[in-house]
């Protein structure tokens, strides 16, 4: 290794430890960027919300498994493929719950279960082995790019991006908008809690009707139940039942603790030889920089800023920045190999 930069700032500008991304970085041997799923319900494990849990667990995990390469006296942890470092991972996750004498509930209700993504690269002999499940992204050589967005995302920012729109036609100030924008795609259309403004039946019908046609016509492959659900149900309600399943045309990746299916683990092999430069970043990055090193991706991220500050345009998101967060938790890490 020649040389390396790193950066990570969590999203609440008030509380910077409450960043649910996670780094791993053991120069020439391996490193990963861990995004953890925001929490639904205030879940707590280990003294941490659900998704700084995982991702904390799956970084102390990845550690030691970097470390481990190698040492014929523990044969479990050698790199055997994507497969099995998966696996490793979400038994890491489960082993968690159970000494928080959470399995029975975590089995029994999604809801409760903390999430990640992370995207890996693995230093194993002459090779660098990638391995990804969920959308944090992978740069290799400042061209090849490996980065699986989820379709599902579109639907919920979509619906966010109406609502926001409707209240903001009828003169709402901006801070307003967002906060009602919020609780609609958090809890979607059909679970707004009674009294509020969002649960007027009336603004409700014209919310729906114009997110299910967008999304219509953002997805015109998805079909129309799946969409129906998630606007219906909202990231809260409905999400979770898109997870780790194979059906659905939104179906997506994400270590919770439980089995992950093949389609949404990502692998990559190279000869160590022809990498110059790799870079891993999660998706509080909405822009990927132009060129290596913290700086590129921090003027990416300014001018991502400066375009779509509430991301209702060009980077519209299920969340946007306000005066007291960003959007989202945001982290690089560049190697530059020789």
């Amino acid at each position: 290794m020649k040389h390396l930069e790193a950066f990570s700032l969590g999203k609440k500008f008030s509380a910077p430890e409450a960043n649910e991304d996670s780094l791993v970085i053991i120069p020439n041997r391996g490193y990963a960027v861990i995004d953890g799923v925001t929490d639904r319900n205030g879940t707590r494990y280990d003294g941490m919300l659900s998704g700084q849990f995982a991702s904390r667990t799956v970084q102390a995990a990845i550690e030691k498994f970097i470390l481990a390469q190698g040492d014929a006296s523990q044969p479990d942890l050698q790199f055997s493929g994507g497969r099995h470092f998966i696996d490793y991972l979400g038994k890491a996750i489960l082993d968690r719950y159970v000494a928080n004498d959470a399995l029975d509930r975590v089995t029994a209700d999604w809801k409760q279960r903390g999430g990640c993504t992370v995207m890996a690269a693995l230093v194993i002999g002459d090779r660098l082995e990638i391995v990804a499940v969920g959308d944090s992204g992978l740069r290799l050589n400042e061209a090849d790019v490996l980065q699986v967005l989820k379709p599902l995302d579109d639907v919920t920012a979509i619906l966010r991006r109406e609502t926001f729109r409707f209240f903001e036609a009828r003169g709402q100030d901006i801070a307003t908008c967002d906060r009602l924008a919020g609780d609609v795609t958090w809890q979607g259309t059909r679970h707004q809690k009674a009294g509020a403004e969002t649960a007027d039946p009336g603004v409700l019908a014209e919310i729906e009707s114009g997110a299910l046609k967008a999304c219509r016509q953002h997805l015109p492959d998805v079909p129309a139940a799946e969409i129906e659900a998630l606007v219906h149900g909202g990231i809260c309600h409905a999400q979770g039942d898109f997870q780790n399943v194979t059906g659905p045309a939104l179906a997506y990746g994400g270590l919770d603790g439980f089995a992950v299916p093949d389609q949404h683990v990502e692998t990559r092999s190279y000869a160590l030889a022809d990498i110059d430069t790799i870079e891993l970043f999660s998706d509080g990055y909405f822009k990927l920089g132009e060129g290596f090193g913290v700086a590129a991706w921090e003027r990416a991220f300014e001018a991502v800023e400066a375009e779509d500050y509430h991301k209702i345009g060009r980077y519209m998101s299920t969340k946007g920045t306000t005066s007291i967060a960003l959007t989202d938790d945001r982290s690089y890490l560049g190697i530059r190999v020789r």
